[in-house]
């Protein structure tokens, strides 16, 4: 991308969290915010205040002049604007949906942007092609931005991962209740484990140094990491699937991979020696 498109999306991507913002807090005040009103394209429950979220930052990029391929939770992949595709925006308008609705002040947005070459499809397009990530943890107002091989930030400032290289002295956040791996030996080995329910906003803990690792040994949505996994490599941070291969998916709706994002390679061996 050249400096006037990633202004472009520097500028409109907070616009879009206002508007998500706003809409999620006139959604609370409807009584049915929390009922299920459809399967998703993802294949999963959405709730009233998803599409809230959802319909609000698609009613900005609709306005915004821009030809692009939207993926987003709920209503899958969208073309916007009438001319060929220059870029595809990753979205999840709501990352934290549950604690959203139950006030537990751990939710937010995240937005991922990859160019669309012109000598290539949605389909040729890898988590490795992101160039604009953006994260918003509403409730604390704070802030994520990372432009691929320039910088990743925290409300305007650097941020870098933390120092620690080893299991013991590791704070881990992981979704322990869908592993279908024994994880006694990660639980009894690291020093302390945290749970928030907010997937990229939790993996952007690790980019800041909050957290050392953030795993999932299953199949967690290139959604719900496609914009947290740059930010984490910006901040200098290494993260890979668990067989230790680089983060490269499909960007689709329905593509899923294991991730093991921590501050370095040192660290990152000894939680996979853990797994074995």
């Amino acid at each position: 991308m050249n400096d006037e498109e990633i202004n472009f999306w520097l500028d409109i991507c907070p616009t879009i969290a206002q508007k998500v913002e706003e809409a999620i807090e006139t959604a609370k005040e409807d009584p049915q915010v929390t009922s299920i009103t459809k399967i998703g394209a993802d294949g999963t429950p959405t709730h009233k205040i998803d599409e809230y979220a959802e319909n609000a930052a698609i009613d900005v990029l609709k306005n915004s002049g821009k030809s692009l391929i939207v993926i987003s939770e709920e209503i899958g992949t969208v073309k916007v604007g009438d001319n060929p595709a220059e870029s595809v925006l990753i979205m999840d308008p709501l990352d934290g949906t549950t604690n959203a609705m139950k006030n537990i002040p751990c939710y937010g947005i995240s937005i991922a942007v990859a160019p669309i070459e012109m000598d290539k499809t949605l389909n040729d397009v890898t988590l490795e092609d992101i160039e604009i990530a953006f994260v918003k943890n509403f409730p604390t107002g704070d802030t994520y931005l990372a432009v691929k091989g320039k910088y990743a930030t925290k409300n305007s400032e650097p941020i870098h991962v933390s120092e620690v290289e080893e299991a013991r002295k590791a704070t881990l956040s992981t979704y322990l209740y869908r592993s279908s791996h024994d994880m006694n030996n990660i639980y009894s080995n690291v020093r302390r484990m945290r749970i928030m329910g907010a997937i990229a906003v939790e993996m952007c803990f690790v980019a800041e140094g909050i957290y050392d690792v953030f795993l999932d040994t299953e199949a967690v949505r290139v959604l719900d990491i496609a914009a947290s996994q740059l930010i984490i490599r910006e901040a200098g941070g290494y993260i890979t699937d668990i067989n230790s291969n680089v983060l490269s998916s499909q960007i689709d709706l329905m593509e899923k991979t294991t991730i093991v994002a921590t501050p370095n390679e040192k660290l990152q061996k000894d939680i996979i020696r853990l797994l074995d």
